[in-house]
């Protein structure tokens, strides 16, 4: 764009509520035309001179927010004028291309569930069939054995004629150029693709449709791109060719879904540096790129603006580390926070602020670049001028002074900046972000929860914000909302640990069995031994796993919700039958419905036995669930004896008080390892408290021992490992008790254990020889 005042006067004109256009815009004028008209009344009416339901209408306000570098509410505003008009319209009314753009409208503003109603509304209309498979066959050109692949397939209801492609972009390291990655599955290597039928260029459209609704609605994992994958490929090897932009698109999503596998990490680098350069016409200056707007299909697809399209290359290459290639094309789209990240890794400090002041000379009025060049100084003065110079209508300039008092945690100046921020901008989530961390550390919980809950619906899936939300709402006592945003996060961000041990820390207060221990395991394959683990929900675990396995609560509370709904409707149905009952008196000798009443009374007998089966046998598989999770747990810690102590209670009830004992052993070697146990008056009420659990174990196992030799004559290698048991706890108290006399001879704990604990284990010991003694004899 040639920098002219023409130009600049253009870009002013474009802005809204603060927010400036891109200064890579090109025809701006034009822009500047149509919305003009869009936005006319017809002479001497209100009436607008184009109706909100005319999609060309929809189309302008969304060029005008995508040129824009932040959201505007403005916009936001006639956009959803002319989404609801459009919805309004009757089905024979709507094209599928126009269902297409208002559900792209929606994912651009993070309204996840109406927009994939809109877009299967779009594959209603279209007749389009998709349908998901399986199959066997392989990959790779070199894989000799066949697996279980996943297949989309499609076929199209609209007849079309497949039209002669002239320019279309170029694939790279596809299948025909001898990459050994197939496009599509096959049974063998060797076997030629199967014949497909040609998809309808809006079907194809649709398709793409479809994989943001899986992003938008699966967690981020590799199970979700791979899914996402499969609907590539399906178009990748379609046999008709597509229009320029939805095979860009097609393209651009699989170099996405590529970026992070090593096999075609290479592949999607090149082919996103492929399609930067097809659009900016670098490797032929003559080369015509205009036309490929004038596509039917054009606005079918949500393929990003040039400036947005080098930021993510440029991006794909900062994570590569190729930090002066992505220098470079961040200084290209004037992306100033990139631009000084690329310059403290470099270690290039001033050029971020030598370009900003460059520019300056040709454009002294622009906020935008005196907001850049006090974030490249960090020097508040110039923000400021930026402020005057946009009339105080601006949130950019706010915004980076908030930014600058965060670095410094001058957290009163952080609230009062973004509070102008978000006054100016309200739909721009990161400011409500930072707003809602500021008014954490000033401990404005009120503040910062609606902060955060305004992030949440603005950008449903940042996982952090859900984080923060659901620790203002655990600070507020509502623990089953924080337990709702928690899985809301977790939803966005799996493989962050701290947010699965919120999860399980929340879930034990609710007694979400379920849940709490799906979160457990997956927190100790994510963390391993970086996992905090609490006693109080360590304990508050094991208590509801026993609650759960004894029947006394449910796995989860949908559960339970289930269950309250059935017996209402039992319950109900019960009332029925007797109204019904005494209503009708059946005379005597005319009770020919009751033998039906007798049937349908066993069947409910059978059925409760049946699901009594069935439950026992979902406790016997929780059991063993239990019981290899506290194995990973005590594996990766060792010497800690609280961990010790939960898997003795958990153990004491699904295989009884001997197998505790096992484990209460090793909790009073992790005490004893302790530094100065014996004079830590602490540490040595956590070893008596121990020796008090394992005395109460040994007792029971020996009570249960004499119950068996009473009724089933018993076992002797119970028996002897019992009276092990007794003389090993006898033992370690009696050694307790000589370590700590000089130090704890003083203490409770002390006196229990010598005038209480001792005796009582030796008169169990005593007890239990002399028994034993008249049995041998």
């Amino acid at each position: 764009m040639a920098d002219v005042p023409h130009e600049r006067c253009v870009q002013r004109l474009l802005v809204s509520d603060g927010e400036m256009p891109h200064p890579c815009l090109r025809l701006g004028g034009l822009l500047l035309c149509v919305l003009a008209v869009v936005c006319s009344k017809v002479r001497g009416t209100k009436q607008p001179l184009v109706p909100y339901y005319s999609v060309w209408r929809l189309r302008v306000h969304m060029r005008h927010q995508l040129v824009l570098q932040h959201r505007a509410h403005s916009v936001f505003l006639h956009l959803s004028a002319c989404v609801d008009a459009a919805l309004a319209l009757p089905d024979e009314d709507l094209s599928v291309e126009h269902l297409l753009e208002v559900g792209h409208v929606h994912n651009y503003y993070h309204r996840r569930d109406i927009a994939a109603e809109t877009f299967w509304r779009a594959v209603r209309k279209s007749g389009l069939s998709v349908s998901e498979s399986a199959m066997m066959g392989v990959r790779t050109r070199w894989q000799g054995h066949q697996l279980v692949q996943m297949v989309m397939n499609a076929q199209s209801a609209l007849p079309f004629t497949p039209q002669l492609v002239t320019d279309a972009p170029r694939v790279v390291m596809g299948e025909k150029d001898g990459h050994d990655l197939l496009d599509r599955p096959r049974e063998t290597p060797e076997s030629p693709a199967p014949p497909l039928q040609s998809l309808h260029p809006v079907d194809k459209a649709i398709i793409l449709a479809l994989c943001l609704d899986i992003r938008n609605t699966n967690p981020y994992h590799g199970l979700t791109q791979h899914h996402m994958q499969t609907y590539v490929e399906r178009l990748i090897v379609d046999p008709a060719p597509a229009p320029f932009m939805i095979q860009s698109q097609m393209l651009l999503i699989r170099s996405r879904l590529e970026r992070r596998r090593n096999r075609v990490q290479e592949r999607a680098f090149m082919q996103i540096t492929e399609l930067v350069d097809q659009f900016s016409a670098a490797r032929d200056p003559t080369r015509e790129t205009f036309h490929r707007t004038e596509s039917d299909y054009f606005y079918s697809v949500a393929y990003p603006s040039i400036w947005h399209l080098k930021s993510e290359y440029a991006d794909f290459c900062y994570e590569e580390r190729l930090f002066k290639t992505a220098l470079d094309a961040y200084e290209q789209v004037l992306d100033w926070e990139n631009i000084i990240k690329c310059c403290k890794a470099l270690d290039k400090r001033k050029r971020a602020e030598s370009l900003a002041r460059e520019l300056l000379e040709t454009d002294p009025c622009n906020p935008f670049l005196w907001v850049a060049l006090g974030e490249a100084t960090r020097d508040a003065s110039h923000l400021w001028k930026a402020w005057d110079l946009s009339n105080h209508r601006s949130a950019a300039p706010m915004r980076a002074l908030a930014k600058l008092a965060l670095e410094r945690e001058e957290y009163s100046k952080v609230v009062e900046h973004f509070d102008e921020a978000v006054r100016l901008n309200p739909v721009f989530g990161g400011d409500w972000f930072s707003l809602g961390y500021a008014a954490m550390r000033l401990e404005q919980w009120g503040r910062s929860g609606e902060a955060f809950t305004r992030v949440c619906q603005i950008q449903p899936n940042d996982a952090y914000a859900w984080n923060n939300l659901a620790s203002v709402l655990l600070r507020d006592g509502r623990i089953r909302p924080a337990f709702n945003a928690m899985s809301q996060a977790l939803r966005n961000n799996r493989r962050d640990w701290r947010m699965w041990q919120n999860y399980f820390s929340i879930g034990c207060e609710l007694k979400e069995v379920t849940e709490t221990t799906n979160a457990l395991n997956v927190l100790l394959e994510i963390a391993k031994r970086n996992t905090q683990l609490e006693r109080e929900s360590l304990h508050r675990f094991v208590d509801n796993a026993i609650a759960y396995m004894e029947g006394r609560i449910p796995a989860s509370s949908k559960d339970q919700m289930e269950g309250m709904e059935e017996s209402h409707l039992f319950a109900g149905f019960m009332e029925d039958e007797e109204e019904q009952n005494m209503c009708d008196i059946v005379p005597i000798a005319g009770d020919v419905e009751m033998p039906e009443a007798f049937l349908e009374s066993g069947r409910r007998t059978a059925s409760v036995k049946e699901a009594e089966g069935v439950r026992e046998g979902i406790v016997e598989r929780y059991k063993q669930r239990m019981r290899e999770t506290f194995k990973r747990i005590t594996d990766l810690f060792v010497t800690d004896p609280d961990i010790y102590a939960c898997g003795a209670k958990l153990l004491r009830y699904m295989d009884g008080p001997l197998r505790a004992y096992e484990m209460r052993l090793k909790e009073l070697r992790c005490c004893q390892q302790k530094d100065q146990w014996e004079r830590d008056e602490t540490r040595f009420a956590r070893t008596c408290e121990c020796l008090r659990d394992m005395t109460t174990d040994v007792l029971a196992a020996l009570d249960d021992a004499i119950a068996a030799s009473n009724t089933l004559g018993g076992r002797d290698d119970v028996q002897e490992a019992v009276i092990s048991a007794l003389d090993d706890t006898r033992n370690n108290t009696t050694a307790v008790i000589e370590a700590a006399q000089d130090y704890m001879g003083d203490a409770a704990d002390y006196a229990q254990l010598r005038s209480v604990l001792l005796p009582q284990l030796r008169r169990a010991c005593r007890r239990q020889n002399r028994r034993l003694i008249r049995t041998r004899t």
